[in-house]
């Protein structure tokens, strides 16, 4: 009886009640997939980070020990080196004396520094006379190597016998200490923290009983770093990693788990609110056709809209044309500069005109018709409707020529596309800068480059620079770049741009083929 009862409660509950627990349900399976998700990230940056502190000490011993290595063997040969100009030295002092003049000749014969010979009297000969800073000093039947890192040299000392206490031996060390220092401990840490991924490396004197300490997460500045800290033969190494994309994948993922979650609880409210509403489907139904419906009419009469303002605005543009056609053809005086402002004029009406039909067919396909033209021809009617505008504004303009290459383009759109670019440098400097323009040629591709300065977009805003639509400008429609990135793809080319936020320039490159 109390199942049956049980079961009777459970089946008079609302169908939307039992929605929502359903869609509660798959909230909590994404809660703790999103849990074990960051967990598993978690797991694996430590690890790593781990993995490249001991890949880093390892690599830091074997080099210390290599350097070792090749110091120990390098004094071992300049030991031997010298231990056999002091012999010689002794064997020719045991044959006649020598004097001061005849020790600095012979150090000068042999690539030594100086020689000195400390008798057993105590009295001691140096050939140069004042190549050691102090009296030589003699140590009690042992040979010594030192390095005098001040004056850059290496001293042997010999013991010796015969009425001779001691040869001193000095050579030039300077190759030597550079070389330790080279392979020293602070140099293979500076270059090791150039390695990507490593914000820093350092190695600390080691506390009595260190021990590994667990890999810890700070904040420095707009980064995050994964710290660790790893005893070893030679103290305790201290390494920094960078963590910024653990960071920011971790914020993806909560937004992802928001964003879905948000999308599980919207998709239970309305189902459990469609549910609710069964009996007014119908009525849902058809308010739901009503505003397609609507939306297609107002489609169809936004259509209707920029058909007129496009005619609206070709009417006025054919009258200015008219207008400049009878000014030349009433005007018989004027300069051949008057003559081709007037046609620059002509050209930039035709080529608002054109424009206009590129915003109605800018979602469908261009197709260029296709000439050889010299793009210098090109540029040259573009540049004189900017000229004066750039000379107001103290725009630096700079044209560099490259080799004479006709390319297989539309003329009007390779002007377009010109233009754009020319104008949104222009309007991206009203207090001034500069303006260069370069082409050339790279095989069987023709590269046009276009740099300029006034760039101060921030790094969000750069990543969506020739997407449709996006603008920075109270006044622009966003498809500049869109459509030169779509006139450069018509010609089977491509158009590149290069920011380069430290020196507030951009680069735009245009690359087309070569006949």
């Amino acid at each position: 009886m109390e199942d049956a009862a049980i079961s009777n409660k459970r089946a008079s509950l609302p169908s939307w009640v039992m929605n929502l627990l359903g869609f509660g349900f798959l909230i909590g399976l994404v809660i703790a997939a999103f849990g074990w998700q960051m967990y598993a990230m978690q797991k694996d940056l430590y690890r790593n980070t781990r993995s490249r502190a001991q890949m880093m000490a390892a690599i830091i011993e074997k080099n210390l020990e290599n350097g070792e290595l090749a110091n120990t063997t390098i004094d071992t040969l300049v030991a031997s080196f010298l231990g056999d100009k002091a012999r010689f030295v002794a064997y020719l002092n045991g044959v006649d004396p020598l004097q001061s003049e005849e020790l600095e000749a012979l150090a000068r014969e042999t690539g030594l520094l100086g020689l000195s010979l400390v008798a057993s009297s105590g009295t001691s000969v140096s050939g140069p006379a004042n190549w050691l800073n102090a009296p030589p000093q003699c140590l009690a039947g042992a040979t010594e190597l030192t390095y005098d890192k001040t004056e850059h040299r290496v001293l042997y000392t010999s013991p010796q016998s015969s009425g001779i206490r001691c040869i001193v031996v000095g050579m030039d060390a300077s190759t030597i200490l550079t070389l330790q220092q080279k392979t020293g401990l602070p140099v293979l840490l500076s270059n090791l923290t150039h390695l990507p991924g490593i914000k820093y490396l350092r190695m600390e004197k080691k506390q009595a009983g260190s021990q590994p300490q667990p890999v810890r997460l700070l904040q420095d500045e707009d980064s995050m770093i994964a710290e660790v800290h790893l005893p070893t033969s030679r103290g305790l190494l201290v390494l920094g990693l960078d963590a910024t994309t653990h960071h920011h994948r971790i914020h993806q993922l909560q937004r992802q788990f928001l964003l879905f979650a948000s999308l599980l609880l919207g998709l239970g409210v309305f189902f459990s609110w469609i549910l609710y509403r069964a009996q007014q489907r119908d009525l849902e139904r058809t308010r739901h056709f009503d505003h397609l419906l609507a939306k297609e009419h107002e489609a169809a009469a936004l259509g209707r809209a920029t058909a007129t303002i496009a005619h609206e605005v070709r009417n006025p543009l054919n009258a200015i044309n008219m207008g400049l056609q009878r000014f030349v053809l009433e005007s018989a005086e004027l300069t051949d500069e008057q003559q081709q402002l007037l046609g620059a004029m002509k050209e930039s009406v035709r080529r608002a005109g054109s424009i206009i039909t590129e915003l109605q067919r800018f979602t469908r396909p261009l197709e260029p018709r296709i000439d050889l033209i010299d793009p210098l021809q090109v540029i040259e009617r573009v540049l004189p409707l900017y000229r004066q505008q750039m000379d107001d504004q103290s725009i630096a303009f700079e044209l560099q020529p490259g080799p004479n290459q006709n390319l297989p383009v539309d003329a009007d759109l390779l002007a377009e596309l010109i233009e754009n670019l020319l104008r949104n440098a222009i309007e991206a400097q009203p207090n001034g800068g500069h303006i260069v323009l370069k082409w050339g040629q790279d095989g069987d591709r023709w590269h046009l480059n276009l740099t300029s300065g006034g760039f101060a977009l921030r790094p969000e805003e750069t990543a969506r620079l020739g997407e449709p639509y996006f603008t920075t400008k109270t006044r622009g429609t966003g498809l500049g770049l869109a459509l030169c990135h779509k006139i450069a793809e018509a010609h089977g080319g491509s158009l590149q741009l290069w920011p380069e936020i430290q020196k507030e320039e951009l680069r735009v490159q245009l690359t087309l083929p070569c006949p």
